[in-house]
C-alpha cells in the first residue's frame, strides 16, 4: 500500500537529533509492544498511530511548529492506551530504547552552525539555542565539547524554552459515523448508486480513532469505460469529478449525522495499482507507484475537503 502524505512533521529525540515523523514506524512499535504485553488486539496499533499524527498536525498547525518532542508523541501514545485499557502495552511501550547520540567534538565558533544544520531550529530559535549553548561551554571553560553533550545541553535549552507552550493532547472526537446504511439514505438519488454498486464504500471509525473512512474502488468506477487503454487523466475527469461530488456528499452526511465536522477525511483509493498496470499500461514498479500516486492526487484534488490521510493500493 502507497500512503501518501504531504505533511513535513518532526521528531525531537533525547539526544537532541530530527527525524521526519513516520506513521507507520510508530505503529509498528505499537504493535511491538501490545505483541510483549500479550494484547491480540494488534489492529489498535494503526489506529493509535494516526490518532497521534492527526493530534500532532493539530498541535503544530495551532503553535506554528514543524516538530515536537518524542517525550510528548510517548505521552501522547501511553495517554490513548491507557484510556482504551492497555495499561500492559503502555508500560511496554515506554521501555523501548531511545535513539544514542553521535561522537566528534564542536568548537564554539561552529556551534551554531551545526544546531542549524542538525536539528529542525528556526533561525531565530537557533540563534537563542546557541547562544545558551556558547554561555554553558564558557561556564565548564570547554573550547571544544562532544557532539553528544552540544545536542544534550541544545535539547535542555530547546525543551526549557518549550514549557510554556501547551503540551499535545489526543484529539477527541464525537459520536463515531453512523452505519453506511444511513448515510446512503441520506444521498440525492443520482448520488446513491456509487455506495449501492460498491464504488464508495464507508468504513466506521473506531474509538480509539474516530473519522470518516472512505474507500474508493477505481475497478468498478472505471468499469466499461469507452476508451483504449493507454488512458490519461483527462479522459477518467468526468468520471472522477462526478465520483468526488458523492464522496462529498458521503463526508458531508456522516459529518451531519454524527454532528461533528471536524471528523478528519481517510480516503483508500482501492485496485488503483491494478487499474493503472491494465488501462494506463505502467509496467515498472516504481512507474506503477508514480502514476497511482499522481491518479490519487487528481481525484483528491477534486475533494471539497482535502483528506488527512490517503491511501492507494
Amino acid at each position: 500500500m502507497i500512503e501518501i502524505s504531504s505533511n513535513a512533521l518532526s521528531i525531537l529525540y533525547p539526544d537532541g537529533t530530527s527525524a521526519v515523523f513516520d506513521a507507520a514506524e510508530l505503529s509498528a512499535r505499537i504493535a511491538r509492544s501490545c505483541h510483549d504485553a500479550g494484547t491480540a488486539d494488534a489492529w489498535i496499533a494503526d489506529d493509535i498511530a494516526l490518532s497521534v499524527e492527526f493530534a500532532l498536525q493539530k498541535h503544530l498547525q495551532q503553535s506554528g511548529r514543524k516538530s515536537i518532542p518524542l517525550a510528548e508523541i510517548e505521552s501522547c501514545v501511553v495517554s490513548i492506551l491507557e484510556d482504551a485499557g492497555y495499561a500492559d502495552a503502555a508500560e511496554k511501550f515506554l521501555s523501548g530504547g531511545r535513539p544514542r547520540g553521535e561522537m566528534g567534538k564542536i568548537t564554539q565558533a561552529d556551534v551554531h552552525g551545526f544546531l542549524l544544520s542538525k536539528l529542525q531550529l528556526d533561525p531565530e530559535e537557533a540563534d537563542a539555542v546557541a547562544v545558551k549553548v556558547i554561555s554553558a561551554m564558557h561556564a565548564i571553560k570547554a573550547e571544544k565539547c562532544s557532539i553528544r553533550l552540544i545536542l544534550e545541553l541544545a535539547r535542555h535549552f530547546r525543551e526549557t524554552a518549550a514549557e510554556n507552550r501547551a503540551a499535545m493532547r489526543p484529539v477527541r472526537s464525537g459520536k463515531a459515523a453512523p452505519p453506511p446504511g444511513e448515510i446512503a439514505a441520506r444521498l440525492p438519488d443520482p448520488l446513491r448508486r456509487y455506495m449501492d454498486e460498491g464504488i464508495l464504500t464507508l468504513r466506521s471509525g473506531s474509538k480509539l480513532f474516530e473519522s470518516v473512512r472512505l474507500d474508493v474502488d477505481f475497478q468498478t468506477l472505471m468499469k466499461d469505460l469507452p476508451f483504449a487503454p493507454p488512458v490519461t487523466e483527462l479522459l477518467l475527469a468526468p468520471r472522477l469529478m462526478e465520483c468526488a461530488e458523492a464522496a462529498d456528499s458521503v463526508r458531508r452526511a456522516a459529518e451531519e449525522c454524527c454532528g461533528n465536522p471536524e471528523l478528519p477525511l481517510i480516503v483508500t483509493l482501492l485496485h488503483a495499482k491494478e487499474f493503472v498496470r491494465s488501462r494506463m499500461l505502467c509496467e515498472e514498479e516504481d512507474s506503477v507507484t508514480r502514476c497511482a500516486r499522481s491518479l490519487s492526487d487528481y481525484f483528491c484534488s477534486m475533494l471539497r475537503k482535502r483528506p488527512f490521510k490517503i491511501f492507494c493500493r
